[in-house]
């Protein structure tokens, strides 16, 4: 009976259902006399993704006074000490993953959270649009959508929008733009498909990790003694990319045209977990080719933004590493996955330097990095006109609702 009711009845209406009766008592007792006093966040996934990581850190950096950090998987989440000042976490699985006997357990701790809120914020990244989880996309935009019924200004931070998203995922941010959330969308490519389904609530924003400047030394003494003195290529090989090709040759082809053009190259995975893995496709890549500097574990986003500093070029396959590298005025190459990247890429007029990860991209990857190569002086000044414009936007992801 359990699983015809599951297969009949959608897992996230019966969740919203639940969550409309829960919040409807809620209201219906009175407020509780408490003065709000703390932010919230509702973080991404996190656990062994350094671009989660560096999203939390920018919130941490960011927001002032007192801060709550609501995970939604049992992903260890890890808090720096420069980051640790007045923070809480509290893990709630089921708030945004769970099946309703879950969802009910969490929302309750999540609605007696509420008075104490004078903000809740969503990570949005590139989760909204419904590309991995449909529900879990709809579930987080119902978050803010509860918190906002529930008196608490609510904004979801910094997501792209990709051109095929899913109708659950349109609904729920659709019923949130009605609500009231703040829609902070991180690039004008997303920025216009919303506007285009009709949604109003939103603003012009860039990733959050574009607004915090930090970086460290500590840690990485070896990597860091490997890449003195030396024009440096930092590479990262996509775990999730791995699912859909074979990247070994096309890998190959990219470090022999960064040997030939006398780069000493760097191999840094960006996620290592279960799943979309960097680990195990680095691994092979570096085993392929003994003159690379293979970093073999996962550092913290401060380390990463400190070795693009130091490198001359990037190219990768995730997204957060090429932020972190335009930020630090380093060129990056990057593979896009579902259409996130173009965006980002039109705030540095450098739309030729996004590609998509196709058979034989490793052929054009090479003749891009010739491109940067000749014309490298052209590409730092393109970075450095535009990265302060880019860096305010960022910066509009923390100016507190109302």
């Amino acid at each position: 009976m359990k699983q015809l009711i599951k297969n009949c009845i959608p897992t996230t209406f019966i969740n919203v259902m639940m969550g409309r009766f829960l919040l409807f008592c809620m209201r219906s007792r009175g407020k509780r006399l408490v003065r709000p006093d703390t932010s919230a966040l509702i973080a991404a996934p996190g656990g062994g993704n350094i671009g989660d990581q560096a999203m939390l850190e920018s919130f941490l950096h960011n927001v002032a006074d007192k801060k709550l950090i609501i995970t939604t998987n049992q992903n260890a989440l890890s808090i720096p000490p420069l980051y640790s000042l007045d923070v809480e976490v509290i893990t709630m699985p089921g708030l945004i993953y769970g099946q309703p006997h879950a969802f009910v357990r969490d929302f309750v701790r999540f609605l007696r959270l509420l008075p104490r809120l004078k903000s809740l914020s969503v990570i949005g990244a590139d989760v909204m649009d419904g590309g991995y989880n449909p529900h879990a996309s709809a579930m987080r935009a119902y978050a803010g959508i509860f918190a906002m019924k529930a008196g608490v200004p609510s904004r979801i931070l910094g997501f792209s929008w990709n051109n095929r998203p899913h109708r659950k995922a349109v609904a729920a941010l659709r019923l949130a733009d009605k609500t009231g959330v703040s829609l902070l969308v991180r690039d004008a490519v997303s920025h216009q498909r919303l506007n285009e389904l009709g949604m109003r609530n939103t603003a012009l924003t860039a990733d959050l990790v574009f607004a915090n400047p930090n970086q460290q030394d500590q840690g990485i003494d070896d990597v860091l003694g490997y890449c003195r003195d030396k024009p440096v290529a930092l590479v990262n090989a996509s775990g999730l990319i791995a699912k859909e090709i074979d990247q070994i040759e096309e890998y190959k082809a990219i470090i022999n045209k960064l040997h030939e053009k006398q780069y000493a190259v760097v191999l840094l995975p960006h996620v290592i977990r279960d799943g979309a893995n960097d680990l195990d496709v680095c691994e092979a890549i570096a085993a392929s080719d003994p003159d690379i500097y293979f970093v073999n574990r996962l550092l913290e986003p401060d380390q990463v933004k400190r070795l693009a500093q130091a490198a001359q070029l990037v190219v990768t396959g995730r997204m957060h590493l090429s932020i972190m590298s335009l930020n630090a005025g380093t060129p990056a190459i990057v593979l896009s996955t579902q259409g996130k990247v173009d965006g980002l890429m039109k705030f540095f007029s450098l739309p030729e330097l996004s590609l998509e990860p196709e058979p034989g991209f490793g052929a054009r990857v090479a003749s891009l990095i010739d491109l940067v190569q000749n014309n490298h002086e052209n590409y730092l000044a393109k970075l450095a006109q535009n990265i302060e414009q880019v860096r305010l936007l960022a910066n509009k992801n923390f100016q507190q609702p109302s």
